[in-house]
């Protein structure tokens, strides 16, 4: 697999290059182009975005008599073209200096009209690079700490010609100083600056630069590519993990405390500690593996400090070591099969080979300096396989460490092969001969997907580069050799930036085997220990807060805000869900007979009582004749219905409150016996509605608008949204689940009125997230859809698990509809499809007419 990609890789970079047919040209006949007429433009977009961005254009419309004028008309490709584009906006033909930092929505627009030619070219690029010029079109930016500065810089062959307008939109605050400082005209709402250099000295190569001194939000998050930024960046999220792993191993200890109670257990003990050990040591194994896998590119970020020496193969060593590192505690924690082991072996090979031998392999750049060192074939090949053997090893250390969270709390099915007699079914086992094939596929599409978007990146970086001079293809091999060598540390720190996923797995096995038994609690929130583990649950399966202004330093605030605030909804209405009502006689809570006998005989009275209720309605519609005995008898067996005979304690019989129906008080109970169960019902359920509100969420943050362009660009966009789709499934999912396990705790009568307490929950930390998002002029139009989304998911959740709990009955009807109908009845239905129908138009004019995506800078950018 890593020699096919490599092929490929050495396809991608001979393809553009060819011999040099002839000398390239040293001047653009600039005489021609006396006549030519120019405007340019720039703007700065400061607003709803992190990183302000640069939009421009530029209007050249040139004699048809130049020299070029014709190979403007030809092929984008052609070596004609080239150079003429090149002499109207670049420093001449023959440049090999990649543009990194300019992006185009189209090729150039070239017509002609009246015996001349007109381009205009159209680019953008984003304030993200503290000190460092960021060139666009014919403009260059420079961000300092406080003042920012925006410059022309006139292609040389231009310098004669006819500049008619020169326009700059610094946006809000505006310029601070000018030059020159007499500009012809003044847009006083927007800031505008216009000079027209053409009407005092048409001949003269015009000079503009403006200073501006922009808000604190974007001073801050154009640097955030400083050592201290990515340094506060890198602490953020190392407080998320170690605040998130602080609660799991609190909520172990109180496990273990609870571990002398008398209480049967529902899981042997052996396995109870085992799953239990797992949490412990997963919560201090996480947060070594996110030291190890951003360690090594803080340290790149300070060898890359100004003045400092930065050599390729140091990367590449220390990237191997820490990311060898961290696979191998993936491995030690999982204790994969010897099979796994040997593979993972395996897989070590090329990485440690690379990095031990870099001058046999051509990629020690310290040892042939830094202006002759090249890129050979074999260093590319070398270093592909080793960065996709690196991939593909922490792919299956992530496969590994989840099986083991899964099969140890039996999460996963029981293995089905035979057994001696009396003998329990064997957990299943991780087969390399599935696994292995899984992981090289997954691993060859990222790569080929990695490969290809580097090509198109470099495309757009030299799309004016001068490709038949021998220089090009040297440099087009180098940018490749850099690129695999960050693939390594890269592609693994974005796999496992979803190890969340591992935690939130080991959460829910511990909350599998060591939920308090019987007497159980109507929800995870009745036992101190259930409550933390269930309430961390929350913001690691549900939370979509983030950080802002390029940094991740307040991420962690977010766990404690979610589970505040799931608490905070539920525990105040617990007193009015429906199994909390009192018994009319005994005054005792329904929950105190909420077992599973109960279940049982409130569904059988649930359907008399649907059935009875349907049989007064037709009275009441005159179709059976209004006899007044059989009515009384039809009330006389739905007062009969509210008996309800107590368990032991007392010998008469108690009565369900008069505002509860029977129908009522089954559907509190859940699809099932006990908590655990009503939230992986809801899980499963929340699957159908999580789909399309799945591909919603990657749409709105991968495809529209801007962002497709940002994943286009992006070295693992196309996979990303790949794992973007599966990370708003796990958050669907996991919301699902909480509603389920909260099922018997909610105020409501029916599943709709059920999901808005944990939509609230979800909602209230999203509010806050838009307020910080107003306050540092980040866009946040988004997060309206997602808040309405998760309503709308809950609800379809909710009302599935209310048809659920009556599937017993699924076989006398001939659809799930008419079993809603008879479980609702006419009145509650009506009412739920206005609901349903409302939520949907909601979700449909935000995304129409509000949402908006968030623009950030390109993640491929250099």
């Amino acid at each position: 697999m890593a020699s096919v990609l490599a092929a490929v890789v050495c396809v991608l970079l001979t393809s553009g290059a060819a011999p040099a047919a002839e000398e390239a040209e040293d001047k653009c006949a600039t005489a021609g182009l006396a006549g030519a007429r120019i405007s340019t433009s720039v703007e700065l977009r400061h607003g709803d975005r992190t990183h302000t961005k640069i939009e421009t254009d530029l209007t050249v419309d040139v004699p048809a008599d130049w020299a070029y004028a014709k190979a403007l008309l030809f092929g984008r490709e052609s070596r004609a073209y080239i150079k003429a584009m090149a002499c109207l906006s670049r420093p001449g033909p023959g440049q090999q200096d990649p543009r990194w930092s300019e992006w185009r929505p189209g090729p150039p627009e070239v017509t002609t009209k009246g015996g001349r030619v007109k381009v205009v070219q159209e680019a953008h690029s984003w304030v993200n690079a503290y000190r460092s010029a960021i060139d666009v079109g014919v403009w260059r930016v420079t961000a300092g700490a406080d003042v920012w500065t925006v410059a022309l810089r006139p292609p040389p062959a231009l310098a004669g010609s006819v500049w008619e307008r020169i326009t700059v939109d610094p946006g809000e605050p505006g310029i601070e100083t000018a030059t020159p400082g007499s500009p012809t005209a003044k847009d006083e709402e927007t800031s505008k600056l216009v000079w027209r250099p053409a009407e005092k000295r048409p001949h003269s190569a015009p000079t503009v630069t403006v200073s501006i001194r922009p808000s604190w939000q974007r001073a801050w998050a154009a640097q955030y590519d400083r050592l201290g930024a990515a340094g506060l960046d890198m602490l953020g999220g190392l407080l998320w993990t170690v605040t998130m792993s602080g609660l799991l191993l609190r909520a172990a200890v109180l496990y273990r405390r609870r571990s002398s109670l008398p209480p049967a257990r529902l899981w042997p003990l052996a396995r109870q500690k085992r799953v239990l050990r797992n949490l412990e040591w997963w919560a201090v194994t996480v947060v070594a593996v996110f030291v190890l896998i951003h360690a090594d590119d803080l340290i790149r970020r300070y060898d890359q400090r100004p003045g400092a020496v930065w050599w390729l193969d140091d990367a590449l060593i220390r990237g191997h070591v820490f990311a060898l590192a961290a696979a191998a505690l993936l491995f030690s924690f999982a204790k994969p099969p010897w099979r796994i082991w040997l593979a993972g072996a395996l897989l070590m090979l090329p990485p440690l080979a690379t990095m031990t031998f870099t001058e046999a392999f051509g990629l020690c750049q310290r040892c042939a300096g830094e202006e002759e060192w090249s890129a050979s074939d074999l260093a590319l090949a070398a270093q592909t396989t080793a960065s996709c053997c690196l991939m593909a090893l922490t792919v299956l250390g992530f496969v590994a460490v989840a099986w083991r969270l899964a099969v140890d709390a039996e999460l996963l099915p029981k293995s089905r092969r035979p057994v001696g007699p009396g003998q329990r079914p064997r957990d299943r086992e991780l087969q390399l001969r599935i696994a292995g094939p899984a992981v090289v596929v997954w691993t060859a599409a990222v790569a080929v997907s990695y490969a290809l978007t580097e090509e198109r990146n470099w495309q757009r970086a030299t799309w004016l580069s001068d490709r038949w001079d021998t220089a090009y293809g040297p440099l087009h091999r180098e940018d490749f050799a850099f690129e695999t060598v960050w693939s390594a540390s890269n592609g693994q720190e974005w796999i496992l930036s979803y190890a969340w996923i591992l935690t939130a797995v080991a959460v829910l096995a511990v909350l599998r085997t060591w939920r308090a038994p019987r007497p159980s609690p109507m929800s995870p929130l009745g036992d101190g220990a259930d409550r933390l583990l269930f309430l961390a649950f929350f913001p690691l399966a549900v939370s979509i807060g983030g950080g802002h202004l390029g940094s991740a330093l307040v991420e962690a605030l977010w766990i404690p805000l979610y589970m505040l605030a799931l608490y905070a909804v539920v525990a105040p209405l617990k007193r009015h869900a429906v199994l909390e009502q009192p018994f009319e006689i005994s005054e005792r809570p329904l929950a105190e007979d909420a077992g599973p006998g109960a279940r049982t005989a409130l569904l059988n009275k649930s359907r008399v009582f649907r059935e009875t209720h349907a049989e007064l309605r037709r009275l009441d519609q005159g179709l059976t004749g209004d006899k007044p005995p059989r009515r009384a008898r039809l009330e006389r067996t739905l007062d009969s219905l509210h008996d309800w005979p107590t368990s032991g304690r007392m010998a008469r019989t108690d009565r369900l409150p008069a505002h509860v129906s029977v129908v009522d008080a089954a559907l509190a109970l859940g699809p099932k016996d006990n908590w655990w169960d009503n939230g992986v019902r809801g899980a499963r359920f929340a699957l159908i509605p999580g789909v399309p509100a799945s591909v919603l969420g990657t749409w709105s943050n991968s495809v529209r608008g801007e962002a497709w362009q940002d994943t286009l660009m992006d070295l693992l966009g196309l996979p990303g949204m790949v794992l973007r789709i599966l990370w708003w499934m796990s958050s669907w999912v996991g919301a699902g689940f909480v509603l389920g396990a909260l099922w018997r705790v909610l105020p409501g009568r029916r599943g709709a009125v059920k999901a808005i307490p944990v939509a609230l929950a979800f909602a209230l930390p999203v509010a806050v997230d838009a307020v910080i998002g107003w306050f540092t002029k980040e866009g946040a139009a988004n997060l309206a859809l997602y808040a309405a989304t998760m309503l709308l998911v809950l609800t379809v959740t909710g009302i599935a698990l209310d048809l659920d709990t009556f599937r017993t009955e699924r076989r006398y009807w001939q659809s799930r509809l008419g079993l809603l109908l008879s479980v609702y009845q006419m009145r509650y239905y009506s009412l739920q499809v206005a609901y349903l129908v409302a939520q949907v138009i909601a979700v449909i004019s935000i995304w129409k007419f509000f949402a908006e995506p968030s623009s950030t800078p390109p993640a491929g950018d250099k």
